[in-house]
């Protein structure tokens, strides 16, 4: 029965993979940083077309000469549209840059013109971090709230905060995998990315409650052995939730992966990310989250053993 069991000595395995996988996103993140965007430093934004259609390349040159173009962002759009991003510029600096690219290109048509002052950047800062901080705080409450029936040695706080443990994981792996993408195709962070990251963060909660809850019934259906052996309920949970798991993930990885290949450069970056995160999310919720509460709910055990002999 041992070849089957998913945790046991297997658990350190999959904190070492875990660990392995994170290394490189965070070397990533040191390196080369999150490229913010203009909704995060200030810019503009320019959407053109050009009669001429010229290549990424070609228009990338172009720009780059011009010395009124800082911190450029380039992606195609639409059809044959480009989208351009800068730091802020003046009017006549816009009016220069499009008479510029209309003598290279011939006739420009701009279809979107955006300017973002670095107050709505601070703006959008300051919530993204407090929406993520209170979304990691409610689900501590609701998983405390829910699990309340456990008895000892078991916590409904330990559900909880482990939860949160594997959900920090995911976002430091999503963000990490993002850095590095970001830094090799010139993706930049905007306001989408934190969007995807808070679903990234349901969507990863939600897996590891499914495996918790099938926990929290085997163990109030065999107390005995929970308090003795709480690994082998976890494991057997664990078994019990596998096929569900997968398939669901299995699902939206194949849907997110059809979109990142075929759907338009405006939202490659924000499905990119929503797909590392459910594909990180639905390794952490059976492979770290699990042995982690195993480890823990271990080592709180001894400590009430060693309390109870002394």
């Amino acid at each position: 029965m041992n070849r089957y069991r998913l945790l046991g000595r297997k658990k350190f395995w999959w904190f070492t993979i875990s660990v392995l996988i994170m290394i490189p996103g965070i070397v990533g993140l040191i390196a080369w940083k999150l490229p913010l965007g203009i909704d995060f430093r200030g810019g503009t934004q320019m959407e053109l077309t050009m009669s001429k259609n010229p290549s990424e390349s070609q228009l990338r040159d172009v720009l780059v000469g011009i010395k009124e173009v800082k911190g450029l962002s380039l992606s195609r759009s639409e059809g044959k549209s480009y989208l351009i991003r800068m730091l802020p510029i003046s009017e006549a600096d816009h009016r220069k840059i499009t008479k510029q690219l209309g003598e290279k290109f011939g006739k420009v048509v701009e279809r979107q013109f955006e300017a973002v002052g670095p107050s709505v950047s601070k703006d959008l800062t300051r919530k993204s971090v407090i929406a993520v901080v209170l979304a990691a705080l409610l689900i501590v409450l609701y998983l405390a709230y829910s699990f309340r029936g456990l008895k000892a040695p078991s916590s409904p706080w330990r559900f909880g905060l482990t939860a949160v443990v594997a959900l920090l994981h995911d976002l430091v792996i999503t963000i990490g995998v993002f850095a590095i993408f970001a830094h090799f195709f010139h993706y930049e962070i905007d306001a989408s990315f934190i969007t995807a990251l808070l679903t990234v963060m349901g969507f990863s909660v939600h897996d590891t409650i499914v495996v918790f809850d099938r926990v929290r019934e085997n163990s109030s259906k065999n107390s005995s052995l929970a308090e003795t052996d709480f690994e082998l309920i976890a494991d057997s949970s664990l078994r019990q939730t596998l096929n569900r798991s997968f398939a669901t993930s299995i699902t939206v990885i194949i849907t997110l992966t059809s979109l990142t290949i075929l759907g338009g450069e405006t939202i490659r970056p924000f499905v990119l990310t929503l797909l590392i995160g459910v594909v990180i999310g639905t390794y952490s919720s059976i492979f770290t989250a699990t042995p982690l509460l195993v480890v823990w709910q271990r080592f709180a055990t001894r400590i009430k053993k060693t309390q109870a002999q002394t």
